[in-house]
């Protein structure tokens, strides 16, 4: 099993981590890990601070890394802030009830330790199991579908060649939607406002009967969602066609088997790529909500220092991270994928 400990503040010294259980004698490349931390960073609508690239180093090697026991890297911050405590508390982030959970620790403090910038470390991880998943022939991939509104053209299933073609300024696979997205966060920004939208992240190549049916929480199902719900403003994840399974009968959500060559198989994917927690062979996809990110101009709170009302505390922050969730969620689909092949002894 892959286990690991990530370390790191948002404006300190950098984040780093240890990384146990991966294949022995597997080599993977830094600038492949890098690749996925540049992609981190991308996406129209985020904050000056994304300029800054993130680097990752491996105790022990340069640009290639052989496993050979646990893996311990290094990420530094590019820029090193002190900033003041926030009192105009913003309901969205962890200032309140952080400090309900962690007593003795100030919203600032609480912000710096618990900040999304920490997603840096899981897309090492996942960056990681990405390249041992394409020696097997397993993909993981991911494009923005909604965002503020606007709808991509395109549905939910097409695999991950295709979504690449589509990497622009947002991963959404329509251009004209793109442009109305881009529209739409120029306006946002312009009024000290975010937007939100839905990304699908996928897996293909996984064969069928990956995973489990019970206990509950060990589906793969179950697994994944609670992996894709820890990213930061993701506020729901879905598989298959959910939306459409609340409206439907069950006549109409049914998918087809058929025989080809002797084997049957799931002629349709309406469920996601996973039924009884079980994978089907087809594609696994999952839909994610992204919140708009809550730090805006103008929102009414209290301050924690006066139990005065006031505006709540606004600084240098994103407008919109759709795209960036969806490079955490390709990522972290990955090391799930992995480490349930390892755990079923399949590797």
């Amino acid at each position: 099993m892959i286990t690991y400990q990530f370390y790191g503040t948002s404006h300190g010294d950098g984040y780093g981590g240890v990384i146990k259980g991966l294949p022995a004698g597997f080599t993977f490349s830094v600038g492949y890990v890098n690749n996925q931390l540049a992609l981190r960073k991308c996406g129209y609508g985020r904050s000056a601070r994304q300029t800054y690239p993130d680097t990752v180093t491996f105790k022990g090697f340069g640009n290639t890394v052989t496993v050979l026991g646990d893996v311990e890297f290094f990420i530094p911050n590019a820029k090193k802030e002190n900033r003041a405590d926030i009192t105009a508390l913003r309901s969205g982030h962890i200032d309140l009830v952080g400090q309900a959970r962690f007593a003795g620790k100030t919203a600032r403090e609480l912000n710096e330790l618990y900040s999304a910038r920490s997603s840096v470390c899981y897309v090492v991880l996942g960056a990681i199991c990405k390249q041992y998943l394409e020696t097997l022939g397993i993909y993981t991939y991911h494009y923005v579908h909604k965002l503020g509104g606007i709808t991509s053209g395109r549905g939910y299933s097409f695999g991950v060649s295709e979504a690449e073609k589509h990497f622009d300024l947002l991963h959404c696979p329509c251009k004209d939607a793109t442009e109305l997205m881009i529209s739409l966060i120029d306006k946002a920004r312009a009024s000290g406002d975010s937007l939100g939208g839905l990304v699908v992240a996928g897996v293909c190549g996984v064969p069928m009967g990956l995973g489990e049916a019970l206990p509950y929480a060990e589906r793969l199902d179950a697994v994944i969602a609670a992996n894709l719900m820890g990213i930061p403003s993701v506020k729901g994840v879905s598989f298959g066609n959910a939306d459409y399974y609340a409206s439907a009968t069950g006549k109409e959500c049914c998918d087809n088997l058929v025989c080809d060559n002797g084997k049957i198989k799931y002629a349709t994917n309406n469920c996601g790529g996973i039924v009884a927690g079980i994978t089907t062979g087809n594609d696994i996809v999952c839909s994610l909500t992204v919140k708009p990110v809550p730090t805006v101009k103008g929102v009414c709170t209290v301050d924690s220092a006066t139990l005065e009302k006031t505006e709540a505390h606004y600084e240098r922050a994103d407008t919109c991270v759709v795209t960036n969730v969806g490079v955490i969620a390709d990522n972290i689909l990955a090391y799930v994928i992995l480490n349930q092949l390892i755990k079923q002894g399949k590797i």
